[in-house]
């Protein structure tokens, strides 16, 4: 699908304006919309707090290294993309255009486990180091590891609930 394609789906009215006129999905019955959007807000933004706040702690050996860079510098990607995948399908409402949901429905589970992942990464990383390095403060990369391993059980629920949600593509 070609980058813009959606635009053919935008016609023009007898206003002048242009309204949507593509396929649309919406939330499914037995879905409650806004608990399952809240609980997955509230499972990222803690998880984006854990991997924020193991960015500032001093711990040894874990800026140092590229084996702790790039998945932390992944995970920071896959918490901005899925921050953005959560942003659209907040703002859209209850029936979302089809190159809405297709751009954050699909890929949002993906992009939740990568952060997942990467954090599993960052924090074992963080002991590796510090059991085969002399590390002159354990306590830092303890904390490092455990808000690492805190960001990526947060995304790993973040994904599940997003697993949980079901649409129905309107005719």
């Amino acid at each position: 699908m070609a980058k813009r394609a959606h635009l053919k789906d935008y016609r023009l009215n007898d206003e002048g304006s242009y309204e949507y006129a593509g396929l649309r999905w919406t939330w499914s019955e037995g879905c409650d919309r806004e608990a399952l959007l809240k609980r997955a807000w509230i499972l990222f933004a803690a998880a984006a707090g854990c991997a924020l706040a193991a960015g500032f702690v001093p711990a040894p050996g874990t800026f140092g290294a590229f084996y702790m860079v790039v998945p932390y510098a992944l995970l920071a990607v896959a918490l901005v993309l899925s921050g953005v995948a959560l942003g659209r399908l907040t703002r859209e409402g209850t029936v979302l255009r089809d190159h809405v949901y297709q751009a954050s429905v699909p890929a949002l589970g993906a992009k939740l486990l990568l952060g997942a992942v990467c954090a599993a990464i960052c924090g074992a990383g963080a002991l590796v180091h510090l059991a085969l390095a002399d590390a002159g403060q354990p306590a830092f990369s303890i904390l490092f590891a455990l808000l690492m391993a805190a960001a990526a059980a947060l995304l790993f629920f973040a994904r599940s609930a997003a697993d949980e949600w079901d649409f129905d593509l309107m005719r």
